[in-house]
């Protein structure tokens, strides 16, 4: 059986990216696809691009070029596949509404080609905060992040990365299934090292609080003279000058390491080197992958109280220490609460180390082999897909 994954992808590391990787390489590894071709979307100029497996790599489109829908459509329909997997979120497709809304209509092209489809919604933009988020459009952003969630989710199966979307999308008819993040590689519980720093590592954007981050982490150095902080990933689609405004105005903060883009095989020293992971995020894109990320490799979280974030540890039984939304001395006490007490930030670690267990690569797969089967009964097509996978046929 034939499956076409389109995502972006690495070399580029952003949230959906990684993402993607990491559920094409576990599905490659599973065997359960006689060949894997992957639509990528990203620069493959800017570094050695990581190869997985069988799959057949085509890095066929680019964020901010209108001519990614037809690139996509060009391809399916040259390699005619039994199956379709697109890995989206609100801004996949570059920084301009129409760049996205064309390319959120992949999927519906698709499936009208008579494809099974199925597509994965980071966001689901009709729920967000669009005035906390900045985004696009003034008054008609509403109408707009109406019209992309209802294109988005025009495939036969929608798989969504939150509990509370999957309710939400369900109750208006979308056939969708919740599949949580999970871990992207087997959970190992790193030892902590003896330097206190805390890390902050997502998408450079306004509405991710690293202002406030810094405000609090410049406090705190008053008692805690020797903290660190280090400070990855790439920045936002939407705010290409964010990081580099913000590296001038706190051009003066001491222990302050601007680390910027990650490759993929360098990431999990940024946890093992960090004693606290902070989301001191304003408004909410979807379900972090840094959360499932510090939970993988033992490490604390602070994180502000948006109803997001307690629904991602209420689905997951995680344990976050939570601050007040937009408020620098509420997230100093909450840091100071983690530094202080070791036995604290243990305790929170082995509780959210325990508890990713479950959600493995191999569990991650598993979940989308059953999406897969779904879309493929809905078009009535005799072909099946093993339901389960073993967890030892992954390395």
């Amino acid at each position: 059986m034939h499956l076409v994954i389109v995502s972006p992808f690495p070399p580029t590391i952003t949230g959906i990216g990684q993402y993607g990787y990491h559920v094409a390489r576990a599905i490659v590894e599973s065997n359960t696809f006689s060949r894997v071709s992957i639509l990528a979307g990203a620069d493959r100029g800017r570094r050695a691009i990581p190869e997985i497996g069988s799959a057949e790599m085509d890095y066929c489109w680019q964020p901010d070029q209108l001519d990614a829908l037809p690139a996509i459509q060009s391809r399916v329909k040259r390699l005619n596949p039994d199956l379709v997997w697109f890995n989206l979120g609100a801004s996949a497709f570059g920084r301009s509404p129409l760049s996205n809304v064309l390319g959120m209509s992949a999927p519906l092209w698709t499936r009208k080609l008579g494809i099974p489809t199925v597509v994965t919604l980071h966001e689901v933009v009709a729920l967000a905060d669009l005035r906390a988020l900045n985004a696009p459009g003034g008054i008609f952003a509403p109408l707009g992040a109406r019209l992309l969630t209802k294109i988005a989710t025009q495939a036969d199966v929608v798989c969504l990365t939150m509990g509370h979307y999957t309710n939400w999308l369900s109750a208006r008819g979308v056939d969708c299934v919740h599949i949580p993040i999970g871990a992207y590689r087997q959970p190992k519980f790193l030892e902590e090292g003896a330097e206190q720093e805390i890390l902050f590592f997502t998408t450079l954007a306004p509405f991710k609080g690293l202002e406030i981050l810094l405000d609090a982490f410049t406090a705190l150095r008053a008692e805690f003279p020797n903290l660190k902080l280090s400070i990855a990933g790439t920045t936002h689609v939407r705010f290409p000058n964010y990081a580099e405004d913000l590296k001038r105005r706190f051009n003066g903060a001491q222990n302050v390491q601007w680390i910027g883009e990650t490759p993929e095989e360098k990431v999990m020293d940024l946890f093992r080197n960090a004693q606290i992971v902070a989301l001191p995020y304003t408004a909410s894109t979807g379900s972090s992958s840094v959360l499932y990320q510090a939970a993988t490799w033992g490490r604390a979280v602070v994180a502000s109280d948006l109803i997001e974030n307690k629904n991602l540890a209420r689905e997951n039984n995680l344990q976050i220490e939570f601050f007040q939304n937009g408020d620098s001395q509420s997230l100093q006490s909450a840091l100071r609460n983690l530094l202080i007490s070791p036995e604290r930030r243990n305790s929170h670690a082995r509780q959210n180390f325990n508890a990713i267990q479950k959600f493995g690569p191999a569990e991650t797969c598993a979940h989308y082999l059953q999406a897969f089967n779904r879309a493929l009964e809905k078009h009535k097509s005799p072909k099946r897909i093993p339901a389960a996978v073993r967890e030892a046929d992954f390395t």
